[in-house]
């Protein structure tokens, strides 16, 4: 049975647990960020592991989904990581595949270390408890999948899901208000790391060309802590899961 999982991820949280999820299920595992949209898949499983940005999918996931040619008969999961709740996630992807003649079978999410920086500091005294919870509710999430488990998915979400839709798409240009300082080595590091190849080095410096995710992994993979949201995270931990290495991103 050919199975395949997509993922997005940030900070690593995410593609760690795609991983997991990958070696669980023996499934194959590719990053959104790597493929061109309108992808075909004739996979039995098909999942989709990503973070949950503002209660629901990243733009180029659901840009992903809503493009893709998938297997109208496959089982279909989710798994989001998130610090709280993942809101309308499952049903927005639920909605792409109906649109597409198939289904979403399994959403969950994975509480993961909490990492949006803009607003609130990474707790760094219990990333070691998260994290090790979060490897023992893989073991669960990952033998809910091998058996097919099939979910009740909540229908009332569609006016939060407009709202969150239009804020999502602000996001693009949210690096108007990144913000870069003297400490920046140039060393190329956002670059590589950000999904929407939207930071390009010029004279050694990164300017950013508005097509952004707001996915800051730029400001967490920094190693010079250089790049900052306004003044928001100027003195806020910076955090990328301990298993995850730079060069697997995007």
């Amino acid at each position: 049975m050919n199975k395949t999982i997509y993922y997005f991820s940030a900070t690593g949280n995410s593609l760690q647990a795609a991983l997991d999820i990958g070696e669980g299920i023996g499934a194959e595992v590719a990053s959104v960020a790597k493929i061109e949209m309108g992808v075909k898949c004739d996979s039995e499983v098909i999942g989709f592991v990503f973070p949950s940005f503002c209660w629901g999918a990243p733009n180029m996931m659901y840009d992903f989904i809503s493009s893709g040619n998938f297997n109208p008969n496959a089982y279909f999961f989710a798994v989001v990581t998130c610090g709280a709740q993942i809101g309308v996630s499952a049903y927005d992807v639920d909605g792409l595949l109906r649109a597409k003649g198939a289904k979403l079978s399994y959403c969950t999410k994975l509480k993961m270390v909490s990492n949006y920086i803009p607003m609130y500091d990474v707790n760094v005294a219990t990333i070691d408890e998260v994290l090790k919870t979060a490897e023992s509710e893989l073991v669960g999430i990952i033998a809910d999948i091998n058996a097919q488990k099939v979910c009740e998915f909540k229908k009332k979400f569609r006016l939060i899901s407009k709202i969150r839709i239009k804020i999502m798409k602000s996001y693009k240009k949210a690096d108007e208000k990144y913000i870069v300082n003297d400490s920046c080595t140039g060393c190329g590091i956002c670059a590589s790391v950000c999904p929407a190849k939207n930071i390009e080095l010029k004279e050694g410096k990164p300017e950013f060309q508005h097509r952004c995710e707001h996915c800051i992994a730029c400001i967490h993979w920094c190693p010079q802590k250089a790049i900052d949201y306004g003044k928001s995270t100027q003195k806020r931990n910076r955090y990328h899961h301990p298993k995850v290495k730079a060069e697997q991103l995007p």
